[in-house]
């Protein structure tokens, strides 16, 4: 979970973003991650979400996500 916060907290300084982290029972441990005014009419965008019952399962995967999501949208990271 630190890693994928610290580098969040890096690239949010480059690029318009913000999360939302929750953990339901019905949910499990849910991760979105928007970027801000790139959607339609100048609304957030969801770039990456992830999904999982394991904390740092989920934290990894919305850490590779936003890593492709970078490499493929933004030419890197």
């Amino acid at each position: 979970m630190g890693e994928f916060l610290k580098f969040f907290n890096e690239k949010v300084k480059d690029y318009p973003m913000h999360l939302e982290i929750y953990y339901s029972r019905i949910m499990d441990w849910c991760i979105n991650i928007w970027k801000s005014g790139s959607g339609k009419n100048g609304g957030d965008l969801m770039i990456a979400n992830a999904q999982s019952r394991d904390m740092e399962l989920c934290f990894a995967k919305a850490q590779v996500k936003l890593k492709e999501w970078l490499l493929e949208n933004q030419g890197g990271y």
